[in-house]
C-alpha cells in the first residue's frame, strides 16, 4: 500500500505536466512534484537506498520534509489561485503563504542540522525525537503541514457555494476532505511516537496505527487527486456522451436524409447514401451538422410535398438540431 500515494503522485504529475509553466495553474504541477519526490524517497527501499548516495545521517529525511513543506505550500497557493476571487485578499493569504513556508523551511532545517542522526531510520523525528533540535524538526514540520492542511480545508469551504458547476463544486469537496485526512494523518504519526515510546514499536496499538496511517495516507491522496482531476475528466465525460448521442441521431436522420437528398443530388455535398457505418464517422457532430443542413436545403428546394418532412421526421431533425444548438452554445443549425 505504501506505493499507491506515490504512483498516484507521479500519474498526477505526468497529467498536469502541460500545466507547468502556467503562472496561474503551475503551482498544481509544482506541488503534486514535490509531494511525489517526497512520498518515493519515503517508502523504506528508496530511503535506504538513496540516504548514503547524499552522505548518510538522514539527509534523505531533510530532504523528503522540505519536499513535504514546499508540496503543500505549492498546493495551498493553487487553491488560493482558483477558489479567491478577491484580489487584495488573495494576494495577502499568498503572501503570508510565502512567508510562513520559508521560516517553516527554515526551521526544519536548523533543527536538523543541529541532531545527531546517524543511523538511517525512515520514522526520523520518532527515532531521534528525544533530541531538542529533532523535536524542532519534528513539531514546527507538522505545525505548518496542520495548518496548511486547515487552511485549505476553510478555502474550499468558504467557496464551494460560489462555484458555478456541480464537477468544481464536488472536485473542492474532493479537496477539503483529502486535507482534512491529510490532517487526521498527521496526527497518527504523532500519536505513533508516543505509543512507541511508551509500549515499543511491537504494541498492538502501534501495530494498528501504522496500518491506519499508510491506509489514510493511501486514501488522502486519492481524494486530494480525484478532486484535482474531476473538472477535466467531467469534461472528456460529456464529450464522450455528446459524441454518442451524435452518432445515435446521425442513424436515426440517415434515412431521412436518404429519402429527402434522393432527388436533389445538386444540393448535397457528398452524394454518396448513408449507412449503419455512419456511426463510426470520426467528426460524427461535424457529420449530423452537415445532414441537417442539407435535410433542411433540400425541403425549403423541393417543390414537391414528397420532398417535405412528416411529423415524425420533423421530430427528429428538431431533436438533432437541439441537441447541437445546446452543445454550442446556441447557434442554430437551420
Amino acid at each position: 500500500m505504501e506505493f499507491i500515494p506515490a504512483a498516484t503522485l507521479w500519474a498526477l504529475t505526468i497529467l498536469r505536466l502541460p500545466a507547468a509553466l502556467d503562472p496561474n495553474r503551475g503551482s498544481v504541477f509544482r506541488a503534486t512534484i514535490l509531494a511525489a519526490v517526497a512520498c518515493t524517497l519515503y517508502i523504506p527501499v528508496f530511503y535506504y537506498g538513496v540516504d548514503p548516495v547524499l552522505g548518510g545521517q538522514n539527509r534523505v529525511g531533510l530532504i523528503i520534509l522540505l519536499f513535504l513543506l514546499l508540496g503543500f505550500w505549492q498546493f495551498r497557493t493553487a487553491i488560493l489561485l482558483a477558489a479567491v476571487a478577491d484580489i487584495e485578499v488573495r494576494r495577502r493569504n499568498l503572501t503570508f503563504g510565502r512567508w510562513a513556508a520559508g521560516c517553516a523551511c527554515a526551521t526544519v532545517t536548523a533543527g536538523f542540522l543541529t541532531s545527531r542522526v546517524e543511523v538511517a531510520d525512515p520514522n526520523l523525528p520518532l527515532t531521534y525525537g528525544d533530541q531538542p533540535g529533532m523535536a524542532v524538526f519534528l513539531w514546527s514540520g507538522s505545525a505548518f503541514i496542520m495548518w496548511i492542511c486547515l487552511d485549505i480545508a476553510r478555502v474550499c469551504h468558504s467557496n464551494v457555494p460560489r462555484m458555478q458547476t456541480p464537477a468544481f463544486r464536488s472536485a473542492f469537496i474532493l479537496i477539503a476532505l483529502g486535507c482534512i485526512l491529510f490532517a487526521l494523518v498527521l496526527l497518527n504519526r504523532l500519536l505513533y511516537g508516543a505509543v512507541i515510546k511508551a509500549d515499543g514499536p511491537a504494541s498492538a496499538v502501534a501495530a494498528a496505527l501504522n496500518i491506519l496511517y499508510w491506509a489514510g495516507e493511501t486514501v488522502a491522496v486519492l481524494l486530494v487527486s480525484l478532486g484535482l482531476l474531476l473538472p477535466r475528466l467531467t469534461g472528456h465525460l460529456q464529450r464522450a456522451a455528446f459524441g454518442i448521442r451524435a452518432r445515435l441521431l446521425l442513424l436515426e436522420i440517415g434515412p431521412i436524409w436518404n429519402r429527402v437528398a434522393s432527388s436533389q443530388h445538386h444540393l448535397i455535398l457528398r452524394n454518396r447514401r448513408t449507412s449503419s457505418l455512419t456511426f463510426f464517422s470520426r467528426h460524427a457532430a461535424t457529420q449530423l451538422h452537415r445532414r441537417l443542413v442539407e435535410i433542411r436545403d433540400c425541403e425549403m428546394a423541393s417543390p414537391e410535398a414528397a420532398g417535405h418532412l412528416d411529423a415524425h421526421e420533423r421530430s427528429v431533425v428538431e431533436r438533432a438540431e437541439l441537441a447541437l444548438e445546446t452543445r454550442s452554445g446556441g447557434q442554430r443549425t437551420r
